[in-house]
């Protein structure tokens, strides 16, 4: 079972609550990017997105290399992995219990 309690999988939950940081990490996906290439699809400052890119990479979403004065962000999909894990939990759980309601319904039905 997973300890959803973990601080590891509050910060991914936490990172990925956000809408401007799931928008990163789609651009992400094309491919790594310069921070500065980052900051011209919002309308934010390179501040804000730095701190975004610090929240992802804090939750392991993110990697950054710096290369002289640019740091290249890529997109780290192993992190996923362990929210699809947690969600697959929750799937078994539900599935469990819809099931158990189909079962009960059955039995009222010959009752």
């Amino acid at each position: 079972m997973i300890d959803i309690s973990a601080r590891h999988y509050d910060d991914l939950f936490y990172a990925l609550s956000d809408r401007t940081r799931r928008q990163m990490l789609m651009l992400l996906t094309n491919g790594p990017q310069t921070v500065s290439e980052l900051v011209a699809p919002f309308n934010l400052t390179k501040q804000a997105v730095s701190k975004h890119l610090k929240v992802l990479e804090e939750a392991g979403l993110v990697n950054k290399e710096k290369d002289g004065r640019l740091q290249h962000c890529s997109f780290n999909p192993n992190a996923m992995s362990e929210v699809e894990k947690i969600i697959n939990q929750y799937t078994l759980f539900w599935d469990q219990q819809l099931s158990n309601l189909d079962e009960y319904i059955e039995k009222k039905k010959k009752e």
